[in-house]
């Protein structure tokens, strides 16, 4: 019995019964074991509902009496068979582990094993990524070919293994080429939003079918991890000069490009090592901070650093105080007033030593605000 007669599907396939065999099974079981083949029959079927949404999956009661939805039919697909228009409902994906979910209107091929039908992937009708209708019918509720305009296919080159999404986005097993052009080291990439390439959207505006061609300075976000003996090409916001001759993207190497890179651990640590150098360069600024402590040169750093403000302000209230004592000797009065010399000179040597105190006491003695409370060192 063919797919196109099956009108109730998905149902689980019978177990094995026991007993004698009759006639008719005898006969079949010998004519299997002489094919030695399983004869598999595929029908294309255009795909008029897509079970993705919670509201459209029909009320179940679980065993213990609760309303639910039927989460069974989740990522299933109602169709309609093109060449008889019959319509099967509830169809489930062929393999559990790796999918591409259809646009309603688009066409897929069903199959059918021991009783039980499966879909397959879209079939490639329009050559695109983004849809393969050829028309519609029932219309598309969630995904809309406008807004997915500029989702080309990845150029590819010989070799080439690629993963594709709807939207712009892919995964390329491929190879950097080795300095005669030819294709010859691995190379792993990761590509999102190719609506930022400008110079490849007037491409795509004049062309329906202009391809998308990787490049990870022009693309939103990219990923690459190349291993070829020439530089990967990545063009950095924010180089020191010193740095330049000293800059290598050659080789094994790991890129991540993209406007913002977060990374967050939500519980223990972030390490970051190297046998060489760790180098920090922005533009603007650098900004370490930390919440409780910061040790610089070594993990359990226990002298504090420094602030530069405050160390200002201190060496200015010594210097001035200084400076007013000096001033003071200066205009010293006659040495033969004695009495008076050694009243005002009792007098100005207690005043500097009243500000040195206030000194001592306001930025090293008690709580100083000379040092910082969260960065230390070695």
């Amino acid at each position: 019995m063919g797919i196109e007669q099956i009108s109730v599907p998905n149902i689980d396939p019978k177990l094995p019964q026991g007993g004698l065999l009759k006639r008719s099974e005898a006969v079949n079981l010998i004519q299997e074991s002489i094919g030695g083949t399983e004869y598999k029959q595929q029908v294309s079927a255009r795909v008029t509902k897509v079970y993705v949404h919670e509201k459209e999956l029909p009320k179940r009661r679980r065993n213990d009496g609760v309303i639910t939805r039927a989460w069974n039919r989740y990522g299933n697909i109602d169709v309609v068979i093109n060449h008889n228009e019959e319509e099967i409902k509830n169809i489930g994906p062929l393999c559990s582990h790796f999918n591409c979910m259809p646009l309603v209107d688009e066409e897929v091929l069903l199959v059918d094993h021991d009783g039980q039908i499966f879909y397959s992937f879209p079939l490639n009708r329009m050559g695109k990524v983004n849809s393969n209708r050829t028309k519609r019918i029932n219309g598309e509720k969630d995904v809309f070919e406008p807004t997915t305009f500029y989702a080309r296919p990845l150029a590819v080159k010989p070799g080439d293994t690629v993963f594709q999404g709807r939207f712009g986005n892919y995964m390329a097993m491929t190879s950097d080429v080795e300095r005669n052009g030819k294709p010859a080291y691995p190379k792993i990439v990761i590509g999102n939003n190719q609506d930022r390439d400008l110079v490849q959207i007037d491409h795509k505006n004049h062309d329906k079918s202009f391809p998308h061609f990787h490049n990870q300075n022009s693309i939103g976000s990219s990923i690459q991890m190349t291993s070829g003996p020439l530089p990967n090409g990545i063009q950095v916001a924010a180089v020191e000069t010193d740095m330049e001759e000293f800059f290598d993207s050659a080789g094994d190497c790991i890129t991540i490009n993209s406007d913002r890179i977060i990374q967050n651990t939500k519980a223990g640590d972030l390490s970051l090592h190297s046998s060489d150098d760790i180098s920090l360069t922005a533009i603007d600024s650098v900004n370490i901070v930390g919440l409780k402590k910061i040790c610089i040169g070594k993990t359990d750093g226990q002298s504090p650093i420094v602030k530069g403000t405050e160390m200002k302000n201190l060496l200015m209230d010594l210097f001035n105080a200084i400076e007013g004592f000096c001033g003071f000797m200066e205009a010293r009065p006659n040495p033969e007033q004695v009495a008076v010399t050694h009243i005002q000179m009792s007098t100005a040597v207690q005043e500097l030593k009243s500000k040195v105190a206030g000194i001592k006491s306001n930025y090293l003695v008690d709580d100083p605000i000379l040092f910082s409370k969260k960065v230390y060192a070695e």
